[in-house]
């Protein structure tokens, strides 16, 4: 087990505790490193890692964005769906190196593990109608902010719904990350 898979295995565990809907469409266990690296080349591993851990969510009739949300806005993507993005391109993204979407929005926002050889750079947040910047250090950091987020009341449940206390979320990306929060 690594880090990365640790981390995926607690943000399962907070999911679970809150009831969420995507923990039985998690497509468990992911993806074996030749399945991988035949849809996404040769990877970083902390990519590896991740796609290993899951390869997805499952769609199911009458799901809705929030019952398959991994964190609040996002889903998990399998690697096809990576490729699938990837092969659309984004000119930020291809300019700074190598690319996959780590995790996905239904508005095609998205968090990208960058990378060049096969060192991983970092963690792309882009959003729509926003710059591209580098949020995380590694896929790692990325997670333990996410983990910390969901222990920390920064992502709770309202009405149902997986929401955001955008102010947690900064105070946790603070302690996490030591850096402010990109805005």
């Amino acid at each position: 087990m690594t880090a990365v898979t640790e981390l995926l295995d607690s943000i399962q565990g907070e999911l679970s505790r809150l009831g969420r809907p995507v923990v039985a469409d998690l497509e468990r266990p992911g993806l074996a490193a030749d399945e991988l690296r035949r849809l996404l080349g040769n990877v970083p591993e902390e990519v590896a890692d991740w796609f290993s851990w899951c390869n997805g969510t499952h769609r199911r009739p009458g799901q809705t964005v929030g019952d398959a949300a991994f964190i609040p806005g996002y889903i998990f993507p399998s690697a096809e769906e990576a490729k699938d993005v990837r092969r659309l391109g984004n000119a930020d993204l291809d300019a700074l190196g190598e690319w996959v979407p780590i995790l996905l929005s239904a508005s095609f926002d998205l968090y990208a593990a960058v990378w060049k050889g096969e060192k991983l750079i970092g963690v792309a947040g882009v959003l729509e109608g926003a710059d591209t910047e580098f949020e995380f250090h590694t896929v790692e950091e990325m997670l333990r902010v996410q983990v910390a987020a969901y222990t920390g009341g920064a992502y709770f449940l309202d009405e149902g719904e997986l929401e955001v206390d955008d102010d947690r979320l900064d105070g946790v990306y603070r302690q996490i990350t030591g850096r402010e929060p990109l805005y």
